[in-house]
Parts: C-alpha cells; sequence; structure tokens
C-alpha cells in the first residue's frame, strides 16, 4: 500500500533518496514541490529525473485527503470536509475577516477530551491524524485560495481534536508551517489550542517554538471546570497556571484564554474576580466566546448584555477581553460544532 509522502520524516525521505544513490539536494527539491509550488502530481516535479518521479509516484501518494464536501455561510465563512484514506471524516473551515484570512485545522478525527459544550467531543473519538493529513488541510486549500488570487494568512489548530494529545504528529505538522523550507508561515500567525495537558504544556515549552499558545479555559474554579472539562480533574486550575507561569513565553507574547460562555454557568462577577486573580502576573488576553448550542446540549448560549458585562467586569481588572463573533453558524462551522460523522 502506498503511503502518503508528507507522513515521512525529513530523515525518512532522506534515506529513501540515499537507497536510490540520489544526491542530497534532492530532498531540498522535492521539498520544494510538496510544500512551496502546490504540486498536482509527482510527475509535475520537472526539476527530477523522470526515473525519480516514477519512483515517487509509484511508492508514495501525493496527498492524504480528499476534499468530499464544501459548505459556505452568508458571512463567507467556508467549511471543508475531508475524507481520509481509510474514510475517516474530518473538518476544517477557512474564516475570512477584514485584514487576514484564517484555516482553523483538526488534528484528531473526533475528540477524547469530551468537553460537555462541545459538539466534537460528544460525539467521541477515533483517530489521530498524521503530520501529512495535517498539512493537507492546509495544503489543499492554500491551492485553492492561489487560484482566486487569494493568500492563507494564518493557520489555527483549534478544530476537531486535542493538539497535544497528538503531540507528536501536531508538532511535526507545526514545525513545517514554519519552517522557510515548509510553507513559510511566521510564527506569529500560527495559534496552537489546548484544553491545558500540563505535562505536554512542559514538554511544548523546550521545542523552541515561537508560537501564539491557547488555553481553554471556560471556568474560573475547579468544581465548574471539571464538569464542563473532564480534564481538570487530573491538571486542575491552579496546576495548569503554574504550567502557564513556567512557560518561556517571549516578550511580545500573551497567552490567549478562550472562554466559552454558558448561560448562568460561568460569567458572574465572583468568576471576573477569580479569573483576575488566576491570571495575576500572566501576561494574557481573553476571548469569549458565546455559546453555539447543538442539540441534546445541556447549556444555553448567553444573551449579549450577559457577555458585555462580563467583557466590562475583566476590562475593570486590567485584562483584554475580546468577545470573539460566531462565524459560519448556519453550517455548523462555529466554534465547538465541527463533527466527523453524520447526526448530533
Amino acid at each position: 500500500m502506498k503511503r502518503p509522502i508528507k507522513d515521512l520524516t525529513k530523515e525518512e525521505l532522506k534515506a529513501w533518496l540515499s537507497k536510490r544513490k540520489e544526491p542530497p539536494y534532492r530532498l531540498d527539491q522535492i521539498e520544494g514541490w510538496l510544500y512551496r509550488k502546490d504540486t498536482p502530481t509527482f510527475q509535475a516535479m520537472t526539476n527530477l529525473p523522470k526515473a525519480l518521479r516514477d519512483d515517487l509516484e509509484g511508492e508514495f501518494l501525493l496527498y492524504s485527503l480528499e476534499e468530499v464536501a464544501r459548505e459556505e455561510a452568508p458571512d463567507g465563512t467556508t467549511k471543508f470536509l475531508w475524507q481520509t484514506k481509510d474514510k475517516e471524516r474530518v473538518e476544517s473551515v477557512l474564516i475570512p475577516e477584514r485584514n487576514r484570512l484564517t484555516l482553523c485545522i483538526s488534528t484528531q478525527v473526533g475528540c477524547p477530551m469530551g468537553c460537555r459544550f462541545c459538539l466534537t467531543g460528544q460525539q467521541g473519538f477515533r483517530r489521530n491524524l498524521t503530520r501529512g493529513e495535517i498539512l493537507d488541510q492546509v495544503l489543499l486549500v492554500r491551492h485553492l485560495l492561489s487560484a482566486q488570487g487569494r493568500k492563507l494568512t494564518n493557520v489555527v489548530f483549534m478544530g476537531m481534536g486535542e493538539p497535544l494529545y497528538n503531540y507528536e504528529e501536531s508538532i511535526a505538522a507545526l514545525r513545517v508551517l514554519i519552517s522557510e523550507k515548509g510553507l513559510g508561515f511566521s510564527h506569529r500567525k500560527v495559534t496552537l489550542s489546548t484544553v491545558g495537558l500540563i505535562p505536554q504544556i512542559k514538554r511544548l515549552a523546550k521545542e523552541n517554538l515561537d508560537l501564539t499558545l491557547a488555553i481553554s479555559l471556560n471556568a474560573t474554579d475547579n468544581e465548574t471546570r471539571s464538569y464542563l472539562m473532564p480534564v481538570n480533574r487530573q491538571y486542575p486550575l491552579e496546576e495548569l497556571m503554574l504550567a502557564l507561569r513556567e512557560y518561556p513565553l517571549s516578550p511580545r507574547k500573551r497567552f490567549t484564554l478562550e472562554y466559552v460562555v454558558l448561560k448562568g454557568i460561568n460569567h458572574s462577577p465572583k468568576d471576573a474576580q477569580r479569573l483576575a486573580q488566576l491570571v495575576k502576573g500572566l501576561r494574557v488576553k481573553v476571548n469569549l466566546i458565546p455559546f453555539n448550542p447543538f442539540p441534546g446540549a445541556p447549556f444555553q448560549p448567553p444573551s449579549e448584555e450577559d457577555v458585555l458585562d462580563f467583557q466590562a467586569r475583566l476590562r475593570q481588572r486590567g485584562i483584554s477581553t475580546f468577545i470573539r463573533k460566531s462565524r459560519g453558524q448556519e453550517i455548523s462551522a462555529a466554534c465547538g460544532l465541527l463533527k466527523w460523522r453524520e447526526g448530533g
């Protein structure tokens, strides 16, 4: 069975070329075609010998995903449904904004974290995505945009799955994204979101990756957070905040705290007070995300007044706080609504 070529490590591809007695510069040539030129086929790699192109075509798959559906919301948000070679399905979302074009990508089929406010988490977990499957979401959308004269500016690891629970593949894909010999994204344009897996955050701290780290927080006390997010029972708030305080955040960076606002659950004056205490001494910004309802969800979305009041209370305490407008709700592309199977 052919293996997707982007699933190979650089060392594996180098060894494959060496076995065929190809010169070392072939690696750079192939990576150029894979990541910088949006090549449609191996045969289009015209600076490679015909015999090498034939060998590549005979042993590898160029892309590991196939687009099976696309939906566009009135606000221009576009959701892509991809099928993997083993017939699993994942979604990613393209979000147009005034000065940027952001792609929200998935790292797993489903999600094992089980957050109660997230449809993806309620559907369960199937498997991790490979580095190639993660990268192909970006490459296939970039190719589509290029044909339209548009440019992808930002990538966020905020789609289906927990990136740090698929640590090796997520970080391998991320390194290609920000490498000059890869996709060439600035580290300032790539964000990775996590529910707060402390061992992996500590490991990430040693990777020398100056990316933006987002934490899915969603509550200010352990009882509420453990109810909303089972991961908090293993990694409670105090330990999570300590891990963030020890994280080598570059001087111009801030942590992003993602906070899904649930009516009557997590936006009281006491929550604002506790949140200010939790982040004391940390450089953070808070994104408030009004809950996006789905069938069977045990929560209600907050009123606009609820969200504005909570934002005001946080700002009064010196916390940079923004309200993130939900995009693509009409096509179930908004935060927490991505799914890998039909139905609820």
